[in-house]
């Protein structure tokens, strides 16, 4: 179908198949379309195609698939193409298809193709099957061809001398002699096969071969002959730089242009006109041109600039291969510079040769036009013209007829009064800006940035990043730092904040590279510090608290080497700011420090305030979080607002210390401060870290209410940033309660956000987010997914305490499925990453449960012994590991210190953290304490729960725990087998093995005690079976006096579901000493086998 993708100088073997060809399916519907017509001589449609488009945009790739087709199916393809000296040479694209027919074909074939005979005798043919059509002799035909392939007189051994005409003729009957005998040719070679004639760059084709294209589309349109041509569009002549062979051309595209219409009216012909691909398919095109893994970012950069123009991305391409830009790597390309990739020369020459084709004076107007960028409006090129609306009118209509130029007045709402044109192909647009010399082009730049901020007058600070761009380029100085300040301005206000970066850093490198009085000559303007602390925002809005630190610390810096007039305020400020990234890196003691400096640099700040009070000094920025407005700002006003930041920063600093009863009062002090200053982002923000404070529990509906007001004044204020983390915040609250199509739509709806405005810095929580509802949904693969991106995030971002949790949550995900081993790697690391945060409790609390469920009970001793000794974290970060603390302790036989957090569980009722249901401990806990009411009841409120929210894994763990309270309690074995066989069902189907082997053994093991059951029930008093904590006691130490150490041990830890080889390694013995005890154990207790005695321990309320 065409070439591979190849260049001699690449050595990439990758490139040797042939590129795919992408994107065309409805172009190549019409394609086949017309060879069915042709191919089964449908009487009705048409028999002609031209396909029309800007250069590069895959008309000669349809073509040659046009052709491939109809070889498949049998036609016989005639190909020829022009070039741009081809219109010198009459007929020459027919000579070029038709020459190698008559050179291949033999004598015979050529003989009947042209009628000849020996005789020459005037045989008469009917040509196709119109009656109208005037019949004409052999001897014309070969007479007539001759003049065109003079080798054929040879090749019939015919003396030229048989040739001499006898007749005269007049033009215009040679011309059609000449038309009429190409026809028969064509059609005496389509009566064998059906012939594809296709004819390439018909826009260079002499205006002979096109009236002869014309006459051949009306004259064969009965016969098996498809005619397909390509050409530009519409507009586009010769290049002839003589002005009357320039009139003659466009009367004559005129007049073809008429003839076209006319034809499709007709039903003749097709026009398909073909478009830039549509993104997907550049998409896959670009797949194939580099085989590997290409970066998002690449990718996205080289589509653009391509524009779905399949010849300008494939050379962008080459070139960034050829040039070392792109380098294959381990199957990943890798790129070096690539924003900066120079246009190939391919390229420019491709667009040079079609702009020649323009007049002088359209070509110059055209680069100033594309240096006000590729859409400009036209008054301002009028302008520095100093020509007429007319006179540039002139030259408008010749750039759009040649398709340089489209009209983009109705694509822009905001401003209908200005005419505005934009150019067809940015890369049109980028050739023209680089013909312009650099000193006519700051010239005329600076100019354009005038001009521009007079027509937009009022509106200017709208298009700021239009007017910095030009008076950058233009080397004005002071325009080009204003210009910047408030594009930056901007950008922060839409959210939109690696913009704001981008122009507050283009202010940082002007003020550097300028002279030392730059800020003395600009005083009116922010100063270095400045500008340092509004990047550092920026990157903190973003989540790039590295970028932020560095800010910071930078602004810090350049404030201590200045005088003391340094405002304290921004000193105060960057302290604050600097404080807050030290806060959610968990580094506290530096935080600590800065909060400190925050307070002295307010308390000078007061004091100034004092001595100045009826001064009235305005500021040109307001601080906090804000950013530069370029107005009057009270500094009383100034000071509160700084005021009110570092109360919030202090209260929240607390929190993650664990001091949340000094951070209350503070926090309501900063709220109402924010509401009499109509500061909503600060009362926002108060409420949004008292929400935290509440935490779970009996407050969660308070939680969740001032979350929800929080949001609110977010969306009103526009911060996508805070407003995204209430939306992660809601949608974990929601999940814990089992509303899980609250929590997937504050979830889903916080991570488009973030992503929609880059907000880095939460995209990893939301991560962990959808991780938590897979986790309760057994969706396995896709919790492990979201928890590995949320991970990746953490880990980017040098979030401490993401990625404490998240280690924290796939330990917890591979301790439930089973992978045990996998999961003590994770606590262990989530331990560690969790030291210096306020997710160490939970953590030590979850790892000391996982051991002892587990059966390692004296490591388990010491993690639940030091987590219940810590202080218990306040808000979100505590609570919810108290459950886990409690059956931890029940495992170990310390009931004692599992009953002291009954209460604290109960507050929990009917909530669930990574799946685990707060009722099924529950349940647990009181069955231990004898309290059998109240664990059926929590056992039943915890199954309503799961089937709520479709958590099937932790349903089945419900049910295991409700069979072995009715074992316990000696229920009838049919009870206990229902109850094990839905449990087991439940456990399979989500591949939870070691859990269905418990619940198996559990189940064999009713049925094997059922003889002794019922003669225990019939020799034992009834209050001894329905038991109490008391009984319960009796029994373990019943059994106790029947067992050895070891032996309990062994019991104990075949009962929570290890292997005989786990035993082995747990108590550090061999698995043939294992299997002794188990044997003396089944002696001991008069029990057939391994699922016995798990019953048995389990009925006696040994596990």
């Amino acid at each position: 179908m065409q070439a591979p993708f190849a260049d001699p100088l690449v050595k990439l073997d990758q490139f040797r198949p042939a590129i795919p060809f992408v994107g065309r399916d409805d172009e190549l519907r019409v394609v086949r379309t017309l060879l069915h017509t042709i191919a089964f001589d449908v009487s009705q449609g048409a028999r002609a195609l031209v396909i029309t488009g800007e250069m590069g945009i895959g008309k000669t790739r349809l073509l040659a698939a046009l052709c491939q087709e109809a070889r498949q199916a049998d036609f016989r393809v005639l190909e020829a193409s022009t070039y741009e000296a081809g219109c010198h040479f009459p007929y020459f694209p027919f000579i070029e298809a038709l020459r190698p027919v008559l050179r291949a074909s033999t004598l015979e074939e050529l003989n009947y193709y042209i009628g000849s005979s020996t005789a020459l005798s005037p045989t008469h043919i009917r040509v196709g099957s119109d009656e109208a059509i005037i019949p004409l002799s052999d001897a014309a035909i070969i007479e007539t061809l001759a003049h065109l392939f003079p080798e054929l007189t040879a090749r019939i051994h015919m003396d030229q001398k048989q040739l001499v005409q006898t007749e005269i003729l007049s033009p215009e009957q040679e011309k059609f002699r000449l038309f009429e005998a190409i026809a028969i040719l064509l059609e005496r070679i389509a009566s064998q096969k059906p012939v594809v004639l296709a004819l390439d760059n018909l826009q260079w084709a002499d205006s002979a071969s096109l009236d002869l294209t014309f006459y051949l589309t009306i004259r064969l349109h009965r016969s098996r002959v498809a005619l397909v041509g390509v050409t530009r569009p519409a507009g586009v002549h010769n290049g002839h730089d003589n002005k009357d062979d320039t009139l003659v051309t466009t009367a004559a595209n005129n007049i073809a242009a008429r003839t076209l219409t006319d034809l499709m009216r007709s039903g003749m012909l097709y026009l398909l006109p073909l478009g830039p691909l549509e993104i997907g398919a550049a998409t896959r095109h670009l797949q194939a041109l580099l085989h590997g893994t290409l970066p998002q970012d690449i990718a996205q950069m080289l589509l653009t600039r391509a524009e779905g123009n399949p010849f300008f991305l494939e050379e962008l391409v080459r070139a960034l291969i050829a040039n070392h830009q792109l380098v294959l790597q381990d199957g990943v390309w890798k790129a070096a510079a690539v924003s900066s990739l120079k246009l190939p020369n391919s390229i420019v020459q491709t667009v040079e040769r079609r702009l020649d084709e323009l007049s002088a004076e359209c070509r110059t107007f055209l680069q100033i036009a594309a240096l006000a960028g590729r859409i400009f409006p036209i008054d301002v090129i009028i302008t520095l013209l100093e020509k007429s609306a007319d006179q540039v009118q002139i030259l408008i209509d010749e750039a759009v007829g040649f398709s340089i130029l489209a009209d983009y007045s109705d694509q822009v709402e905001e401003y209908p009064r200005i005419t505005r044109y934009i150019f067809c192909q940015g890369i049109v647009c980028e050739v023209l800006q680089a013909e312009v010399p650099a000193s006519q082009g700051r010239l005329l730049h600076a100019a354009m940035g005038e001009a521009l901020e007079t027509m937009y007058g009022f509106e200017a600070n709208e298009h700021a990043a239009e007017l910095a761009n030009h008076y950058a380029l233009g080397g004005k100085q002071e325009a080009t730092l204003r210009w910047n300040l408030i594009a930056g301005e901007n950008a922060a206000c839409q959210q939109a904040y690696r913009e704001a970066i981008t122009y507050y850093r283009r202010v940082l490198k002007f003020l550097d590279a300028g002279s030392d009085d730059s800020e003395k000559r600009f005083a009116h303007l922010p100063m270095r510090p400045e500008i340092h602390v509004l990047i550092g925002e920026l990157w903190f809005k973003l989540g790039e608290l590295e970028q932020a630190g560095n800010m910071f610390q930078q602004a810090l810096a350049d404030l201590q080497q200045r005088s003391q007039d340094i405002s304290p305020l921004l000193i105060a400020r960057t302290n604050r700011l600097l404080a807050d990234v030290y806060r959610i890196q968990s580094r506290y003691e530096q935080a600590l420090a800065h909060l400190q400096a925050t307070r002295t640099a307010l308390e000078r700040e007061t004091q100034l305030n004092a001595r100045s009070l009826n001064e009235g000094t305005p500021t040109s920025w307001v601080p906090g979080h804000s950013f530069p407005t370029y107005r009057e700002i009270d500094p009383a006003h100034s000071s509160s607002s700084e005021r009110i930041q570092f109360l919030q920063a202090q209260a929240m600093l607390d929190i993650l210390l664990n001091h949340p009863v000094e951070a209350e009062p503070i926090l309501w002090q900063s709220h109402q401060l924010a509401v009499e200053m109509g500061d909503r982002n600060s009362q926002a923000f108060a409420l949004q870290i008292m929400s935290w404070i509440r935490g779970w529990g009996k407050h969660i509906h308070e939680t969740i209410r001032l979350q929800k007001q929080a949001m609110d004044l977010y969306l009103s204020i526009n911060d996508p940033f805070r407003t995204a983390l209430v939306e992660q915040s809601l949608g974990i609250i929601h999940q814990a309660i089992g509303e899980m199509e609250q929590s997937s739509l504050y979830t889903q709806r916080g991570l488009e956000r973030a992503h929609r405005y880059g907000v880095r810095g939460v995209i990893g929580w939301l991560y962990w987010n959808q991780g938590a509802m897979a986790f309760c949904q057994g969706k396995w693969d896709e919790c492990e997914k979201s928890l590995q991106q949320a991970l990746q995030e953490a880990l980017d971002t040098n979030n401490a305490r993401l990625k404490a949790i998240t280690l924290q949550a796939q330990a917890e995900l591979q301790f439930r499925r089973g992978n045990w081993s996998e999961a003590e790697q994770l606590f262990q690391s989530a331990i560690v990453a969790a030291t210096n945060t306020d997710w160490l409790v939970s953590t030590t609390a979850l790892y000391g449960h996982f051991l002892a469920v587990t059966g390692r009970q004296m490591h388990a001793r010491i993690q639940l012994i030091r987590a219940s000794e810590y202080p218990a974290p306040s808000g979100l970060s505590g609570d919810f590991y108290i459950p886990f603390l409690a059956e931890g302790f029940l495992h170990l036989d310390m009931s004692e210190q599992a009953t002291l957090y009954i209460e604290r569980i109960r507050e929990q009722h009917g909530c669930m953290y990574y799946g685990n249901a707060v009722d099924r401990i529950l349940g647990i806990v009181a069955a231990h304490m004898g309290n059998w009411e109240m664990a059926n009841q929590a056992f039943e409120d915890g199954l309503a729960l799961c089937q709520r929210t479709s958590n099937q894994p932790e349903e089945a763990a419900i049910l295991y725990e409700q069979a072995r309270v009715a074992l316990m309690r000696t229920a009838p074995v049919s009870k206990i087998d229902e109850i094990c066989t839905r449990a087991r069902t439940l456990f399979l189907s989500y591949d939870m093995q070691r859990a269905v082997t418990m619940v198996v053994d559990l189940q064999k093991g009713a049925e094997q005690l059922m003889p002794a059951t019922k003669q225990l029930t019939s020799s034992t008093p009834q209050n001894y079976v329905t038991g109490s904590s008391r009984d319960i006691q009796s029994k373990e130490y019943e059994l106790e006096l029947t067992l050895t150490k070891r032996e309990l041990e062994v019991l104990r830890l075949v009962a929570e579901g290890h292997m005989d080889r786990e035993v082995a390694e747990l108590l550090v013995i061999s698995p043939r000493t294992v299997n002794r005890h188990l044997s003396n154990i089944f002696v001991k207790l008069d029990v057939p086998g391994r699922a016995a005695a798990v019953a048995y321990a389990i009925r006696q309320g040994l596990v």
